[in-house]
C-alpha cells in the first residue's frame, strides 16, 4: 500500500487479478482443495475430463487491512483485501468463481508483530495497531479469508530476541532442528488456532520464503500430527506439479513475479494445466 496505482497497491492489483484469472479460465479454489488435488495428483489418481486450471490465492504476514476497510492518511480510502473478495463475487463475473476464497498466513507473536509494526518506514506502511488479531477470528467467520501459520515470530530483524537458539535473525533456513522448529512452528500453531477457535488452516508458510531440508525432510513429515500441518508453502515461483515436496510447495508473488495484468496473464497462459 504505497500508492495508487496497480504496481503499487496490492489493494488496486488484487481487485484486478481476480478479473484476470478468471478471464484466464482458473478455478479459485480453497488452498485446501489445491493440496488435495496435488496429493491426488502424486498418488496417480487421474484427472476427470471436466476439470480445469486451479488456482489458490494467499496473503502473508497479517496486517488488519487483509479484512478491515481502512482511510490512509494520504492515499484515501483502502477496501480490504476481504472487501476486494465480496466486491467481486457480488460482481457480474461473481458467479464464475463459486468456491472464491484466500487464505491470510499470520504471525503468532504479538511482541513480534508489534516490532514489525513499529521498525516498519517509508515508502511501507503500517498504521499503529495494524498487526493486531483482533481480525483473525471474524476472517474465518467471513468464510471468504482462512487463517494460516506464518511462524511465531518470523526470526524478524526488528526483533531485540527471537524464539532460536542461536538468535539467527533473518534467516528461517536456520531452523533446523526440534527445538527450534517447534518454537516457531508448533507454538505459532497452537497459538495462533486458540485466537480462531479451533479453525487454523492446516498450512504453514516460511519466513521469507526460507526453508531448511531439516523441515522438508525430517521435521514437517515426522511431527504433521503433532503440528496438524498438511503442507507448507515457499516463494520459490513455479506451478505447482507433481514432483514438488508438499513440504516445499511453490508460490508466485505479486510485486516479485509479476507487476502488471498483462504478466500475470502471460504467467497464467504459460502454466500447463
Amino acid at each position: 500500500m504505497v500508492g495508487r496505482d496497480y504496481v503499487s497497491n496490492d489493494h488496486v492489483a488484487l481487485a484486478v487479478d481476480l478479473h484476470v484469472i478468471t478471464q484466464a479460465g482458473y478455478e479459485i479454489v480453497p488452498l485446501g482443495e489445491l493440496v488435495d488435488r496435488f496429493n491426488r495428483e502424486q498418488l496417480g489418481i487421474p484427472r476427470t475430463t471436466a476439470e480445469r486450471s486451479y488456482l489458490a490465492l494467499t496473503f502473508d504476514d497479517g496486517p488488519e487491512y487483509d479484512v478491515v476497510d481502512y482511510l490512509h492518511p494520504y492515499l484515501g480510502f483502502q477496501r480490504s483485501f476481504l472487501g476486494i473478495l465480496q466486491d467481486f463475487a457480488a460482481s457480474q463475473a461473481g458467479p464464475r468463481q463459486r468456491n472464491l476464497c484466500a487464505t491470510s498466513f499470520v504471525i503468532a507473536s504479538p511482541e513480534a508483530r508489534m516490532a514489525i509494526e513499529s521498525a516498519t518506514s517509508s515508502p511501507y506502511f503500517l498504521h499503529p495497531g495494524a498487526m493486531n488479531q483482533d481480525w483473525w477470528s471474524g476472517a474465518v467467520d467471513s468464510g471468504l479469508i482462512s487463517v494460516g501459520n506464518h511462524s511465531w515470530d518470523h526470526l524478524h530483524p526488528a526483533l531485540t530476541s527471537v524464539a532460536h537458539s542461536r538468535q539467527a535473525k533473518g534467516d528461517f533456513s536456520q531452523v533446523d532442528n526440534e527445538g527450534d522448529a517447534d518454537a516457531q512452528i508448533l507454538e505459532a500453531g497452537r497459538y495462533i488456532d486458540k485466537r480462531v477457535k479451533g479453525r487454523l488452516s492446516p498450512f504453514f508458510a516460511y519466513p521469507f520464503g526460507q526453508y531448511s531440508r531439516f523441515l522438508v525432510e525430517e521435521y514437517f513429515p515426522g511431527n504433521q500430527s503433532r503440528t496438524g500441518v498438511a503442507a507448507a508453502f515457499t516463494v520459490d515461483a513455479r506451478p505447482l506439479r507433481r514432483s514438488e515436496s508438499v513440504w516445499s510447495l511453490p508460490r508466485y508473488s505479486c510485486g516479485y513475479n509479476w507487476t502488471t495484468p498483462e504478466q500475470l496473464g502471460e504467467l497464467l497462459a504459460a502454466t500447463p494445466a
